[in-house]
């Protein structure tokens, strides 16, 4: 299993997966999947091209089987520090046929040691209801006390 950050190339295989992953969990939708193909090649070229977004893929016999979205979040300069990051980990996802494998556990552990190489001051998630043991497992923890408005 090869473990990586994706290249524009990939960026078409992603698009896939992810219709596969939202298909997976919610079934039909209004929009055509090729529509959303296209929507999401453009979104996730953007973000690969603005530097905003880090995609992280494992792949076996050159083919793509799992997949972690980091969206690079620069914080308000401080004066005692001009420049942070956090990252939003999000659309993790394995092909049904590889999942129980340990393969998003490796990918996730590249991914932490990429936010330290990078300086990623933390990573934070909004885990469905069955991921959480496994987030905790992977050192997430939910001790701080985020507020949402649901707009």
């Amino acid at each position: 299993m090869v473990y990586r950050l994706a290249r524009e190339s990939d960026i078409s295989t992603l698009s896939e997966m992810r219709w596969e992953h939202e298909f997976e969990e919610e079934g039909k939708f209004d929009i055509s999947k090729e529509d959303f193909i296209s929507e999401c090649n453009v979104f996730l070229t953007n973000g690969l091209k603005s530097g905003t977004w880090e995609y992280w893929v494992a792949e076996e016999n050159n083919i793509i089987v799992s997949n972690i979205y980091i969206n690079k979040i620069r914080k308000v300069p401080k004066p005692q520090k001009l420049f942070a990051e956090i990252g939003y980990v999000t659309n993790v996802h394995t092909k049904v046929e590889f999942r129980n494998r340990g393969i998003v556990t490796e990918l996730l552990k590249q991914v932490k040691e990429w936010a330290i190489i990078n300086k990623i001051e933390l990573l934070f998630a909004w885990p469905s209801k069955r991921a959480v043991t496994f987030y905790e497992r992977q050192g997430f923890s939910m001790n701080n006390e985020i507020m949402e408005l649901d707009m």
